[in-house]
């Protein structure tokens, strides 16, 4: 894998783990917060997985086979 392609493969996975890290603050604090807040938070849980998801095949797919 040229440089290149790492440096991407990296930024790609340094991003998951920035979205990991704010995500989890969220998932951390659920138990804590109005029911009526719950819908929106697992909400953002799903749209904040979803990203990771996208991200982690990004990734993936720059992998040499």
């Amino acid at each position: 894998m040229d440089q290149d392609t790492a440096d991407l493969v990296a930024q790609l996975c340094t991003r998951v783990g920035i979205l990991m890290e704010d995500t989890s603050v969220v998932a951390l604090t659920l138990g804590a917060v109005d029911e009526s807040e719950l819908s929106e938070m697992i909400e953002r849980l799903q749209l904040a997985a979803g990203k990771i998801g996208h991200l982690l095949a990004a990734a993936q797919a720059l992998l040499p086979e």
